[in-house]
């Protein structure tokens, strides 16, 4: 009877001044072939690290066969559990055969010989992966692509119920990816091996995988087959970026693509926006906003705020003030004048305090001219000044007609829908 391979029951987990996964719970049944997916940053590397007993649980539990992850001894554990790694690191002279045979080590018998069976998984793991040929070389000397079928060679030789794969594949060669993702397929399907594989590559995952794992800030957004995770309005939200999904008629697998024909076609938009930023908060937007062919402009700024600089590494006109100043009446009217002439004003999630809600202030005179006005959400959590001034500042922003917005792809929607007004 199948069980559960790996379950994790509400972990939160992550390092030592910040947690990466967010009460997390899921299982993967044992046999099931499982992509993990998400965005940069989103916590995959940090889950199979928690899985794999290498971070321990900020909270939760992590079973590996209904048993505690960290409560299974270190030879079962990798009876149980194999991880291929985005990279492997060998500071010694280790040869192709010295790394796989580091696979079979916790089977070895108590005075370190291996056994004819051992010596057979070792040799069947490295015909599998092709890296036979290479067994005499040494590992340094390799390519990052032969050293991630060398990885996988030693990982196969542990013989486990369950590989976990952080990106492996990225580094192959078209040829020996497909090879190596026939390779799994052929474990999942006739050993009943049970896969997750981290990829960034979602059709290819969608034609492969039993289920999707889709990861966004360190939470599941969404557990299901393909067909029940790959939808258009989930994705675009959790990448930042319009996907669209489409059925290949031939093979009937799912396809995700960007709005490629709509890049090539793109030109500058000849729509102005001003940021109030501060903080870092600008610099994801100002990116984005730039890429998107809008014009920018931003301020008032500290000159040694991190959106300062960035503002200036981008050619972005700013309104700088000193450090350490209030804000004053000339650095007010340069703003007020790059407010006059954009579309829409920008607030991002910049913490407000006494020394910057002019920023605010500039943004209802903004308002009172006709511009768009679109304010980051979830002030009441940013909002330092004294009496929550920031805070209602900005409920009288929002009843007079500012928008407000929760991520940059709603942001960047929002703009558009206000760009012909």
């Amino acid at each position: 009877m199948e069980q559960d391979a790996l379950t994790f029951r509400d972990v939160s987990a992550g390092y030592k001044h910040r947690k990466v996964l967010d009460h997390l719970s899921f299982s993967v049944r044992e046999g099931e072939f499982v992509s993990l997916v998400g965005p940069n940053g989103c916590g995959k590397s940090t889950l199979l690290k928690t899985a794999a007993a290498l971070l321990k649980p900020h909270s939760g539990v992590v079973e590996l066969f209904g048993q505690d992850v960290h409560r299974i001894k270190p030879a079962l554990r990798a009876s149980l559990l194999g991880v291929v790694p985005q990279k492997i690191e060998s500071p010694m002279a280790f040869t192709v055969n010295q790394i796989v045979m580091n696979g079979r080590i916790s089977s070895m018998s108590r005075w370190g010989t291996m056994s004819p069976h051992d010596h057979d998984l070792v040799e069947r793991s490295m015909i599998y992966t092709d890296v036979l040929g290479l067994r005499d070389r040494y590992f340094t000397e390799l390519s990052g692509g032969e050293q991630q079928r060398v990885a996988l060679a030693m990982v196969l030789a542990q013989d486990p119920k369950i590989i976990m794969l952080d990106e492996s594949i990225s580094h192959l060669d078209i040829n020996h990816r497909q090879e190596v993702l026939q390779i799994l397929m052929n474990l999942n399907r006739e050993k009943r091996m049970t896969i997750l594989l981290v990829s960034h590559d979602l059709t290819l995952s969608a034609s492969i995988s039993d289920r999707f794992l889709l990861m966004d800030s360190g939470r599941l957004v969404k557990a299901g087959t393909p067909g029940e995770v790959l939808e258009p309005d989930v994705l675009s939200r959790v990448y930042s970026c319009d996907l669209s999904v489409q059925q290949d008629p031939y093979t009937g697998y799912l396809q995700v693509s960007g709005a490629v024909d709509g890049l090539h076609r793109r030109r500058k938009l000849n729509r102005s926006v001003h940021v109030i930023a501060g903080g870092g908060s600008g610099i994801e937007l100002y990116r984005r906003l730039i890429i998107e062919g809008y014009e920018v402009t931003t301020g008032v700024l500290n000159r040694l705020d991190s959106d300062a600089e960035a503002a200036r590494a981008l050619n972005i006109a700013a309104v700088l003030e000193q450090p350490f100043s209030p804000v004053g009446t000339e650095a007010i009217a340069d703003a007020l004048k790059m407010i006059d002439m954009a579309d829409s004003v920008i607030l991002t999630p910049v913490p407000i305090g006494s020394g910057n809600l002019v920023n605010l202030e500039l943004a209802e005179e903004a308002l009172k001219r006709g511009k768009t006005v679109l304010l980051a959400s979830d002030m009441a959590d940013r909002d330092y000044t004294e009496g929550k001034a920031a805070l209602q500042l900005v409920s009288r922003l929002e009843r007079d007609g500012a928008l407000g917005w929760h991520t940059i792809h709603e942001l960047m929607l929002k703009l558009q829908q206000h760009s012909h007004r």
